[in-house]
């Protein structure tokens, strides 16, 4: 019994991690793809086989001053970080549009039921004051005949 738990918890776990990969291995790809562009706009070779010292000292090379350097890396970046305002401003907008809508179907009408809800508590409680509160005709000036 517990074996087979265990192993339908094992498949379960490979089969999300296999999901998850699914997910993230296109995004890792075109990050790979953007920083290969990026190392090469700025002056380095990104083979498969290189290494980091040897990409560092690529750069340092075809960069010899800091004004250099900062303006190939500036050019070098700017597609990545014009994509990255990009997605960052389309996600703003799908999550803000996601928040109305969940506004919309779940918290609303909730804040309405307990709206009536408290109102029509209030008036019930009102409306027993009423009756319990002494009349002011029933104790007013019999003594002034």
């Amino acid at each position: 019994m517990v074996q087979y738990s265990l192993k339908d918890s094992l498949e379960n776990v490979r089969h999300l991690r296999e999901q998850m990969e699914a997910q993230i291995r296109p995004q890792v790809d075109a990050a790979s793809i953007e920083l290969r562009k990026m190392l090469k706009d700025m002056g380095a070779d990104p083979s498969e086989n290189a290494s980091l010292a040897d990409i560092v000292s690529q750069i340092r090379e075809r960069n010899p001053s800091l004004r250099q350097l900062a303006m190939r890396l500036d050019i070098a970046t700017y597609d990545v970080r014009r994509k990255l305002i990009w997605n960052a401003n389309m996600m703003s907008a799908y999550l803000s549009d996601r928040a109305g809508k969940a506004y919309e179907l779940d918290v609303k009408p909730k804040l309405r039921h307990y709206r009536t809800s408290a109102e029509s508590r209030a008036k019930a409680l009102i409306d027993q004051w009423h009756d319990l509160r002494p009349k002011q005709n029933d104790t007013g000036n019999h003594g002034n005949d």
